[in-house]
């Protein structure tokens, strides 16, 4: 049988008392902190994948767009030719301000006609070599009144993409060549819904060969 309270001696009614007590202020504030941290690190794991998976969509769409636009320059009769053909964005705007018109001309190698390409001595890795640069000014951008080797694409999300691209003729042993190779390179530069500038968009670069009939 327990003693009652009163009876009991101060010693024995302290520990009691000290049994009975919840958290002190100090306990919950490191309790708070502890909960704190853990709570930061899950957020900064859901900031990282929501930005890759963003950039993840970002890269496939540009990829989208790269081999639209080497379908459709592959799909033409008597290729390599002069003058341009006419791609379609999804701008909904007023006039012909969705239609761009691509030059079709090409340059002979090692430069091509159009974008400038990554030569041995300016390509940060081996591996760029022959790839769209994109420290280099903006070619002529194609538009519904002038041609041009580079344009403004909006896709029908909204965002905005710039893209180039280089024709250039193969060169060949017998000194003629029915092949011309065709380099598109793309990055995004605006995103629907959001007036903040794209710091930093990889840009995505395709390329094939094209024969000539």
């Amino acid at each position: 049988m327990l003693e009652s309270p009163n009876r009991l001696s101060g010693s024995a009614r302290r520990r009691v008392r000290r049994r009975e007590c919840g958290f002190s202020l100090l306990e919950l504030m490191v309790a708070m902190s502890v909960l704190t941290v853990g709570m930061l690190g899950s957020m900064i794991m859901i900031l990282a994948g929501m930005q890759s998976n963003a950039r993840n969509k970002n890269d496939s769409a540009a990829v989208v767009l790269d081999q639209e636009i080497l379908e459709k320059f592959a799909t033409l009769k008597l290729y390599p030719a002069p003058g341009f053909v006419t791609i379609y964005d999804c701008a909904l705007n007023a006039g012909n301000a969705n239609a761009h018109n691509a030059s079709l001309a090409q340059g002979p190698s090692p430069s091509g006609a159009g974008a400038i390409l990554y030569t041995a001595g300016t390509a940060p890795v081996p591996a760029n070599v022959g790839d769209i640069d994109w420290t280099q000014p903006t070619p002529a951008l194609a538009t519904s009144v002038n041609q041009g080797y580079a344009m403004l694409y909006q896709a029908c999300s909204g965002d905005v993409y710039e893209v180039r691209w280089n024709i250039m003729q193969s060169p060949a042993p017998n000194g003629t060549t029915r092949l011309s190779t065709l380099t598109v390179s793309s990055r995004q530069t605006a995103a629907q819904g959001s007036r903040i500038g794209m710091l930093f968009a990889p840009p995505t670069t395709l390329r094939t060969l094209i024969e000539s009939n």
